[in-house]
């Protein structure tokens, strides 16, 4: 029978990919990891690691191994936790991936949060939506603010939307896009615009609009941080799609304009459908679902 010491080790070194890293993480000799490792590959008669000139990778089973392996050691701290917090109150640890353009909102909520539970532990990383899923399935984050709902055939994460928010074009103050109220977003055909990175859902709205819209902008400049997209148009370098509350937080000065059609992100609050929320993880939720709207939402005076 595999033991979850064997699984911690043969995360290690599938994380590190490097048998000396793993067993400096782990505090084990570095033979003794190997064989263990070992061991464990005879146990199911499978080559879980391909070990060619000091390099070392993941065999299609090694892969499949560690889904696993990531899901049932997280589910162990997750029971520790939770009879933790049955004994002792709310209190524990809960991991958090968070949106680029929610980390205002849910700083506040934090803020609250932590007051309120003093003795939970948050630990937060700020990710794109795919890199969030993946953590999210894998048991590396226990819950996260994703910038678009999951595909509904997603079974194994419940979420909950988080309300709604326009995504207006910046510009320049004394740019021509930056002067206008309104811009029809086939009107960004030919202008240099921000883009985002590939894996971002705001990256995935705009470009569906663009195509829709038979608008081809030249892309300049691609950014992961919606500060950085403003700094680059208040100078006037190029056009920018953000979520309205980063056009009218302060910061340097930009036009903003109303784009038609409108368009709009739907921002959601995922978590395990497969895991059951500790204490400390479940009054976090409750906070996050409760009372007013999460974002700004919609208006159309911008």
């Amino acid at each position: 029978m595999i033991t979850s010491r064997q699984l911690e080790y043969f995360q290690a070194v599938a994380r590190e990919l490097h048998f000396t890293r793993a067993a400096q993480a782990q505090r084990i000799a570095q033979p003794a990891l190997s064989q263990q490792i070992r061991k464990l590959e005879r146990q199911l008669g499978l080559t879980l690691f391909e070990r060619n000139n000091h390099q070392v990778s993941l065999t299609p089973a090694g892969a499949a191994l560690l889904e696993h392996a990531e899901r049932i050691l997280a589910d162990i701290v997750a029971v520790e936790e939770e009879m933790l917090g049955w004994t002792s109150g709310v209190r524990g640890r809960i991991r958090l991936g968070a949106a680029r353009g929610l980390m205002p909102q849910l700083a506040k909520t934090l803020v609250v949060y932590c007051r309120t539970y003093p003795q939970v532990e948050v630990e937060l990383r700020e990710q794109n939506t795919e890199e969030m899923m993946a953590d999210l399935l894998g048991g590396r984050i226990d819950a996260a603010t994703l910038a678009a709902p999951p595909q509904r055939a997603e079974r194994r994460i419940e979420w909950q939307p988080l309300g709604s928010e326009p995504l207006v074009l910046i510009a320049g103050p004394d740019t021509t896009l930056g002067g206008r109220d309104r811009v029809p977003v086939g009107d960004l055909d030919g202008q240099d615009l921000i883009a985002y990175p590939p894996q971002s859902a705001i990256a995935a709205i705009i470009t569906g609009a663009l195509a829709e819209a038979g608008a081809v902008p030249h892309l300049r400049f691609e950014s992961r941080e919606y500060t950085t997209a403003r700094a680059l148009a208040s100078v006037g370098l190029a056009a920018a799609v953000v979520p309205r509350s980063v056009a009218v937080a302060p910061g340097p000065p930009v036009g903003v304009a109303v784009l038609e059609p409108e368009l709009v992100w739907t921002p959601a609050l995922a978590w395990s459908a497969v895991r059951r929320p500790v204490p400390a993880l479940s009054a976090f939720l409750d906070l996050m679902l409760a009372g007013a709207e999460f974002l700004p939402g919609d208006n159309p005076d911008v």
